[in-house]
């Protein structure tokens, strides 16, 4: 599985790229003079317009990322009888949300590519835990690599932190209410 999502896609590193060398040539044409009584206005307003492009390309294609990263989440799943998770390969597990004490974050031990990362965690009102295959991108380069006895899973949705902490918090989220509402049925009424 590759390491994550890039930052920006292709096609507007070429067009920001292009940007840049038109700005930069229409800079140079404007300080060697060949482009003469040209309005100020004018100068200003093609800079602000292929500024503005290159923000808009950017934003787009980061958009494009952050739904390919929800697209990887589709072996996680909210439902009535509990919290739907990967289990191993081809194998999913359903734990039920009265099982669960908390959701936390945790370093990684049987997803990944043979690197430890901060992944989400199932706490148990048992004690124990369970490993999710939701995982947090960091750079190569501050990762450890996974002792190499431990068997991998490799069906790991690596995403953005920003995105993996919005999962954390809307399991969290989704975990008080159900434990909430769970509390409020049990007590009875008074009137």
């Amino acid at each position: 599985m590759p390491e994550s999502p890039p930052r920006v896609s292709t096609p507007v590193k070429i067009l920001i790229g292009l940007l840049v060398v038109a700005d930069a040539g229409f800079g140079a044409a404007l300080a060697f003079g060949v482009l003469r009584g040209l309005s100020p206005w004018l100068i200003g307003g093609a800079y602000a317009a292929s500024v503005l492009l290159a923000i808009v390309g950017f934003r787009v294609s980061r958009a494009r990322e952050l739904k390919r990263g929800f697209a990887s989440l589709r072996d996680l799943t909210i439902g009535d009888e509990g919290l739907r998770l990967p289990a191993g390969t081809l194998s999913t597990r359903v734990v039920p949300w009265s099982q669960i004490a908390d959701v936390t974050v945790r370093r990684s031990a049987r997803f990944g590519d043979g690197h430890l990362r901060d992944a989400l965690w199932l706490d148990l009102v048992t004690g124990g835990g369970i490993e999710s295959s939701v995982q947090r991108y960091a750079p190569r380069g501050r990762l450890q690599p996974a002792p190499p006895q431990r068997r991998q899973f490799e069906q790991t949705a690596i995403l953005d932190p920003a995105l993996f902490d919005a999962v954390v918090e809307r399991l969290r989220k989704e975990l008080r209410h159900r434990q909430l509402h769970a509390q409020l049925r049990g007590t009875p009424r008074i009137r």
